[in-house]
């Protein structure tokens, strides 16, 4: 008997349980076998610390550094009262930001797994998938950890389930506004957590729109969708401008991420690692103090960062072949990070090499299944491409780092099992049945 035989005469309920169990079980045994990952750290932490201190979004490089709009404060600020009501580092405390993580991780894949099912993909190869990102953790101490304060994991989540929502509302020809206004809802939220995702999210609904109704039926969709997005980041927009005087609807921080990424040292590429790590120190506030005391001196990180835009900006007009080589090297290095990003502060080891064939082979997979769903399956396949491809643009600017390419992990491994399930039905026709 195959295993796909015998997978067939189990109830698929029960081994997607199994999975997602067993998922969590070696996570959090990863947790316990290394004491050293106890908490999450960098601006997020610092931002959470100052919530739980006196409940202002404030502090992202240091105590007293004051209100920050550097990134949107969903997890922070849930982590924030956490802290608040069981203490900053307390073992409740972490424990339940962990669990949250672990959660939100495996949820992503339960719902890419229901995802395939609406694109058509066998029982046998959703389980394949499934198991494969339940059982082979290949970022498990962003899923554990970092994830429990920075956005990637439920970032991550909203997307899929956007992906989800989008799918079933084709398949049932259910075109109500209020399936729209929900699933535009939750896009909202996913665009007011992660930009390029929720950048993505919108473009899955354009597709839709496109597919399943009359241009002479746009008008309520789209002006419900404006108005919602509106709804979502208004209070956010509305305290920023109290606090800095300024038309902020998302993050201030595009100065500092433009000029991390784009500059004369960064042309090479010669010792990128060492490029990236004093580029840090150089003009990062949590890097460096010296940085920190000049963006005080400067009036705050708002401040600093609209200066260090401009400053990139210029060079970005004076250096335009240059910029296009980096945005370039920067998309490459979204899909398939280099081995450097793994451990930026430190170095390379067996199991990060290992690690890195993986998650190449899988990108790589992904990224194929996502161009031949444009290009060649489309149907359906439209929406997913749109997470695979449109998530990368925002990121050509700035310099990816491995919780940017998480983002898109889970997806680019769905899509690749189907792409290996298309080549064997094509190898062997009439082996493949629909599960």
């Amino acid at each position: 008997m195959s295993l796909f035989a015998g997978l067939r005469k189990i109830h698929s309920n029960v081994i997607v349980l199994a999975l997602l169990i067993v998922g969590a079980l070696e996570r959090a045994a990863w947790l316990i076998l290394r004491p050293e990952a106890r908490w999450a750290s960098g601006e997020a932490l610092n931002v959470a610390a100052s919530v739980a201190r006196d409940g202002t979004i404030g502090d992202v490089f240091a105590r007293g550094s004051g209100l920050t709009a550097h990134f949107t404060p969903i997890l922070p600020f849930v982590a924030g009262y956490i802290y608040r009501v069981f203490g900053l580092h307390s073992p409740t405390a972490e424990f339940l930001l962990a669990t949250m993580s672990i959660s939100m991780v495996l949820g992503s894949g339960y719902l890419l797994f229901l995802c395939l099912e609406r694109l058509g993909t066998p029982k046998p190869w959703r389980l394949a998938a499934l198991a494969i990102f339940c059982l082979i953790p290949l970022f498990p101490d962003l899923e554990t950890t970092s994830f429990r304060i920075w956005e990637g994991a439920l970032a991550a989540l909203l997307g899929a389930w956007v992906l989800l929502r989008v799918l079933n509302a084709e398949l049932a020809e259910d075109r109500t506004l209020r399936t729209w206004g929900i699933t535009c809802a939750i896009a909202s939220i996913l665009f007011f957590l992660n930009p390029a995702l929720g950048v993505a999210g919108f473009a899955m609904l354009g597709i839709w729109l496109i597919r399943q109704c009359p241009l002479r039926a746009w008008l309520p969709f789209v002006v419900s969708a404006v108005v919602i997005l509106v709804a979502v980041l208004t209070p956010w927009t509305v305290r920023n401008y109290e606090a800095f005087g300024r038309f902020i609807p998302l993050r201030s921080n595009m100065g500092l991420e433009l000029a991390l990424a784009n500059h004369p040292a960064a042309v090479s590429g010669d010792n990128q690692v060492d490029v990236f790590r004093n580029r840090l120190r150089e003009i990062h506030p949590q890097e460096s103090q010296a940085a920190f005391d000049r963006m005080q001196a400067m009036g705050g990180e708002r401040v600093y960062a609209d200066r260090l835009g401009d400053e990139a900006k210029q060079w970005i007009r004076a250096h335009p072949a240059q910029f296009a080589t980096l945005s370039l090297r920067h998309v490459v290095q979204f899909y398939f990070p280099p081995a450097w990003q793994w451990d930026i502060y430190g170095g390379l080891n067996r199991a990060i090499v290992v690690k890195l064939a993986l998650v190449w082979t899988l990108a790589a997979l992904g990224l194929i299944a996502a161009l031949a769903s444009l290009v060649l399956w489309r149907g359906r396949y439209l929406y997913p491409a749109m997470l695979v491809l449109v998530t990368a643009l925002p990121y050509a600017m700035v310099q990816p780092v491995l919780r940017y390419h998480y983002l898109i992990h889970g997806i680019t491994l769905f899509l690749g099992i189907e792409l290996i399930r298309r080549c064997v039905a094509a190898v062997m026709p009439g082996r493949q049945r629909a599960g």
